[in-house]
């Protein structure tokens, strides 16, 4: 060999020229990994932020009426604000004189029975014991202004007395959000 004749090249080591690629792969596969999870996350917050409750104004008033299917009921009216999904709602009513307490969910329903009440189980199974937007028979399932609802105290259960007074809460079950906080006396 001559002086000025290239020196011949060796190939590098079989070891060294896999590292590059395998380099390469780990670090997309970790960047990859890395862009899905703070996908993911920022899904998983936006749903685990709660729905806004809405905004409604309900009147509440109890009746003492002894007569069937009028009697006994505690009607509500939603007089104004936003439309409400009845199948969002829950209604607890705590009794005064008796103590009695009860939570109502479920709706729209044609009766009152199982799953739909918890605590006390005064309510009028029957179907006259839900009317209104409550009621399955007779709802859109939105509960607008203007519209009312209601639903029958058994009197079997519980007598209501003239005078009588409850604590009545709408919540809005999604939110937690109490819509309405209205005390009633019987009349």
């Amino acid at each position: 060999m001559t002086d000025d004749a290239p020196a011949p090249t060796r190939p590098p080591p079989a070891g060294d020229r896999a590292a590059t690629p395998v380099v390469g792969v780990v670090l997309l596969v970790g960047v990859t990994v890395l862009l899905a999870s703070v996908v993911a996350a920022m899904v998983g917050f936006e749903r685990a932020r709660p729905e806004p409750a809405p905004q409604a104004h309900l009147d509440a008033e109890l009746s003492a009426t002894d007569g069937w299917p009028d009697g006994q009921r505690l009607r509500f009216v939603h007089e104004g604000g936003d439309t409400l999904a009845v199948a969002d709602l829950a209604v607890v009513v705590a009794f005064e004189r008796t103590g009695d307490r009860a939570r109502l969910s479920g709706f729209p329903t044609r009766r009152l029975v199982g799953e739909h009440v918890r605590g006390a189980d005064l309510f009028d199974r029957t179907y006259a014991g839900v009317d209104g937007e409550l009621d399955a028979a007779h709802t859109d399932e939105r509960w607008i202004a203007g519209e009312a609802a209601s639903v029958r105290i058994a009197q079997g259960e519980l007598d209501v007395r003239p005078g009588d007074r409850a604590a009545v809460r709408v919540i809005h079950r999604p939110s937690g959000a109490q819509l309405a906080r209205v005390e009633v006396r019987a009349s």
